[in-house]
């Protein structure tokens, strides 16, 4: 199924406009997001076990699932404006990796520091495969962890402009969830991102949204 985004009025740009080919967006077929024992059970059971040691120059972000009203959520924020690096940028809570810390350490440090959400409530599941290298070669893992029930969120205005809240059962459908071949430098490769009026989930946090819902098929 193919379906046409209108990209404009967005808080977020999509890079290299220059180097995309035409628009004509291929979207993934709909697919149901299974019931919370059966999301719990599978990430379980794929998820990669969390590293004793970590090197040097590495990040790590977490991606919090819960229920509300029935449907699992991730948490997502909305860096804040006069951030000087990615400004308005969408994003999983995390950060730098401090000396003598783990993966999961500094993920839930920085959760608490951007979100206010204490590590207490907060069940680690395990580490997605697919890291992602930022442009400093700073290396970018993924966590999942889970609660029970919605956390209740305090904002660090200074890095934070909002809590987004995405339904996996939601994103993962030809109206939001788009793939794009683009040609860059670096050759031909493919651009997944997710349209969440007024957002655009994209790059290296939409790549792990895209790994995090294949182990949910």
């Amino acid at each position: 199924m193919t379906a046409a985004h209108d990209l404009s009025g967005y808080l977020q740009t999509l890079p290299n406009v220059d180097r995309r080919v035409p628009l004509t967006l291929e979207c993934a077929a709909t697919g149901a997001i299974a019931t919370r024992s059966e999301v719990l059970e599978r990430l379980r059971g794929r998820l990669l076990r969390l590293p004793a040691k970590v090197g040097g120059n590495s990040a790590a972000v977490l991606l919090l699932l819960y229920p509300r009203d029935g449907e699992m959520m991730v948490l997502m924020t909305r860096r804040s404006s006069w951030m000087r690096h990615h400004p308005h940028e969408v994003s999983f809570p995390g950060g730098a990796v401090e000396s003598g810390e783990t993966l999961e350490e500094a993920a839930l440090r920085e959760t608490f520091e951007e979100v206010g959400i204490d590590r207490s409530n907060i069940e680690l599941l395990g580490l997605l495969g697919s890291g992602a290298v930022r442009g400093s070669g700073r290396s970018f893992s993924g966590i999942v962890g889970y609660c029970d029930s919605p956390p209740i969120t305090t904002l660090n205005a200074d890095e934070v402009e909002a809590v987004l809240e995405v339904p996996l059962g939601l994103v993962y459908t030809p109206d939001y969830f788009c793939e794009l071949w683009y040609n860059s430098s670096f050759g031909w490769g493919l651009f997944h991102f997710f349209v969440m009026v007024p957002d655009i989930i994209w790059g290296a946090s939409a790549r792990m949204l895209v790994e995090l819902l294949a182990l949910l098929e």
